[in-house]
C-alpha cells in the first residue's frame, strides 16, 4: 500500500479530533455524574427511611408479642421479664437509635386504652382476656443526602397493642 503525502498530513488532524472527543466525553460525564449521585443518595436515604419505619413497627410488635407471653418478672412488674429484655436488646441492635424504656413504654391498658391503675404493691393489675399490653418505641432518622437533609431529621415512632391471653 502506498502512502501519499496527503494521507500523512491528515493523520494529526484525526488525532486532534479524537482527543477533543475524549475531552468532551469527560466533561459530559462530569456534568452528568453529579445529579446521578444525588439521585442515588436520595434513593439510599429513602430505603434507609423505609427500613427504619418498618423496623420500629416490627420492634413494637415483637416486644408486645413476647410481653404478653412473659408478662411479668419475678417481682410481678409488667414488661420487665428477662425474655422481654432480650427482645428489646435485639431490636435496639437492629434499629439504630431505637429507644424503649420498659418502665414507661410498656403499659397494661384496658379496651379503651386507659392505663390500668397500680395495685397496692406498685404492680400493674392486668387481667388476662380483658386487658392489653401496649408498647411504644421510637427511633430518630437523619438523612445523609444534602438536599434531603435540608428538611431536617424525623423521629419514627410506633406502638402496638395486643390482648393478654
Amino acid at each position: 500500500m502506498r502512502t501519499t503525502v496527503r494521507s500523512l498530513a491528515r493523520r494529526p488532524i484525526a488525532r486532534a479530533a479524537d482527543a477533543r472527543g475524549r475531552g468532551q466525553a469527560l466533561v459530559e460525564f462530569a456534568l452528568a455524574v453529579i445529579p446521578f449521585l444525588i439521585l442515588l443518595m436520595g434513593v439510599i436515604d429513602l430505603g434507609r427511611g423505609i427500613y427504619m419505619m418498618n423496623g420500629t413497627s416490627e420492634a413494637a410488635r415483637d416486644i408486645a408479642r413476647v410481653t404478653i407471653v412473659h408478662l411479668t418478672n419475678t417481682s410481678g412488674t409488667v414488661g420487665l421479664s428477662d425474655e422481654t429484655a432480650k427482645v428489646i436488646a435485639t431490636q435496639e441492635g437492629l434499629i439504630p437509635g431505637l429507644t424503649v424504656d420498659a418502665s414507661t413504654d410498656i403499659e397494661c391498658v384496658d379496651v379503651y386504652g386507659v392505663v390500668q391503675n397500680k395495685s397496692l404493691g406498685g404492680v400493674l393489675d392486668c387481667t388476662p382476656g380483658e386487658d392489653f399490653i401496649r408498647v411504644r418505641v421510637e427511633a430518630p432518622f437523619t438523612p445523609i443526602t444534602p438536599l434531603v437533609s435540608a428538611f431536617g431529621s424525623h423521629t419514627f415512632d410506633s406502638s402496638s397493642q395486643m390482648l393478654i391471653p
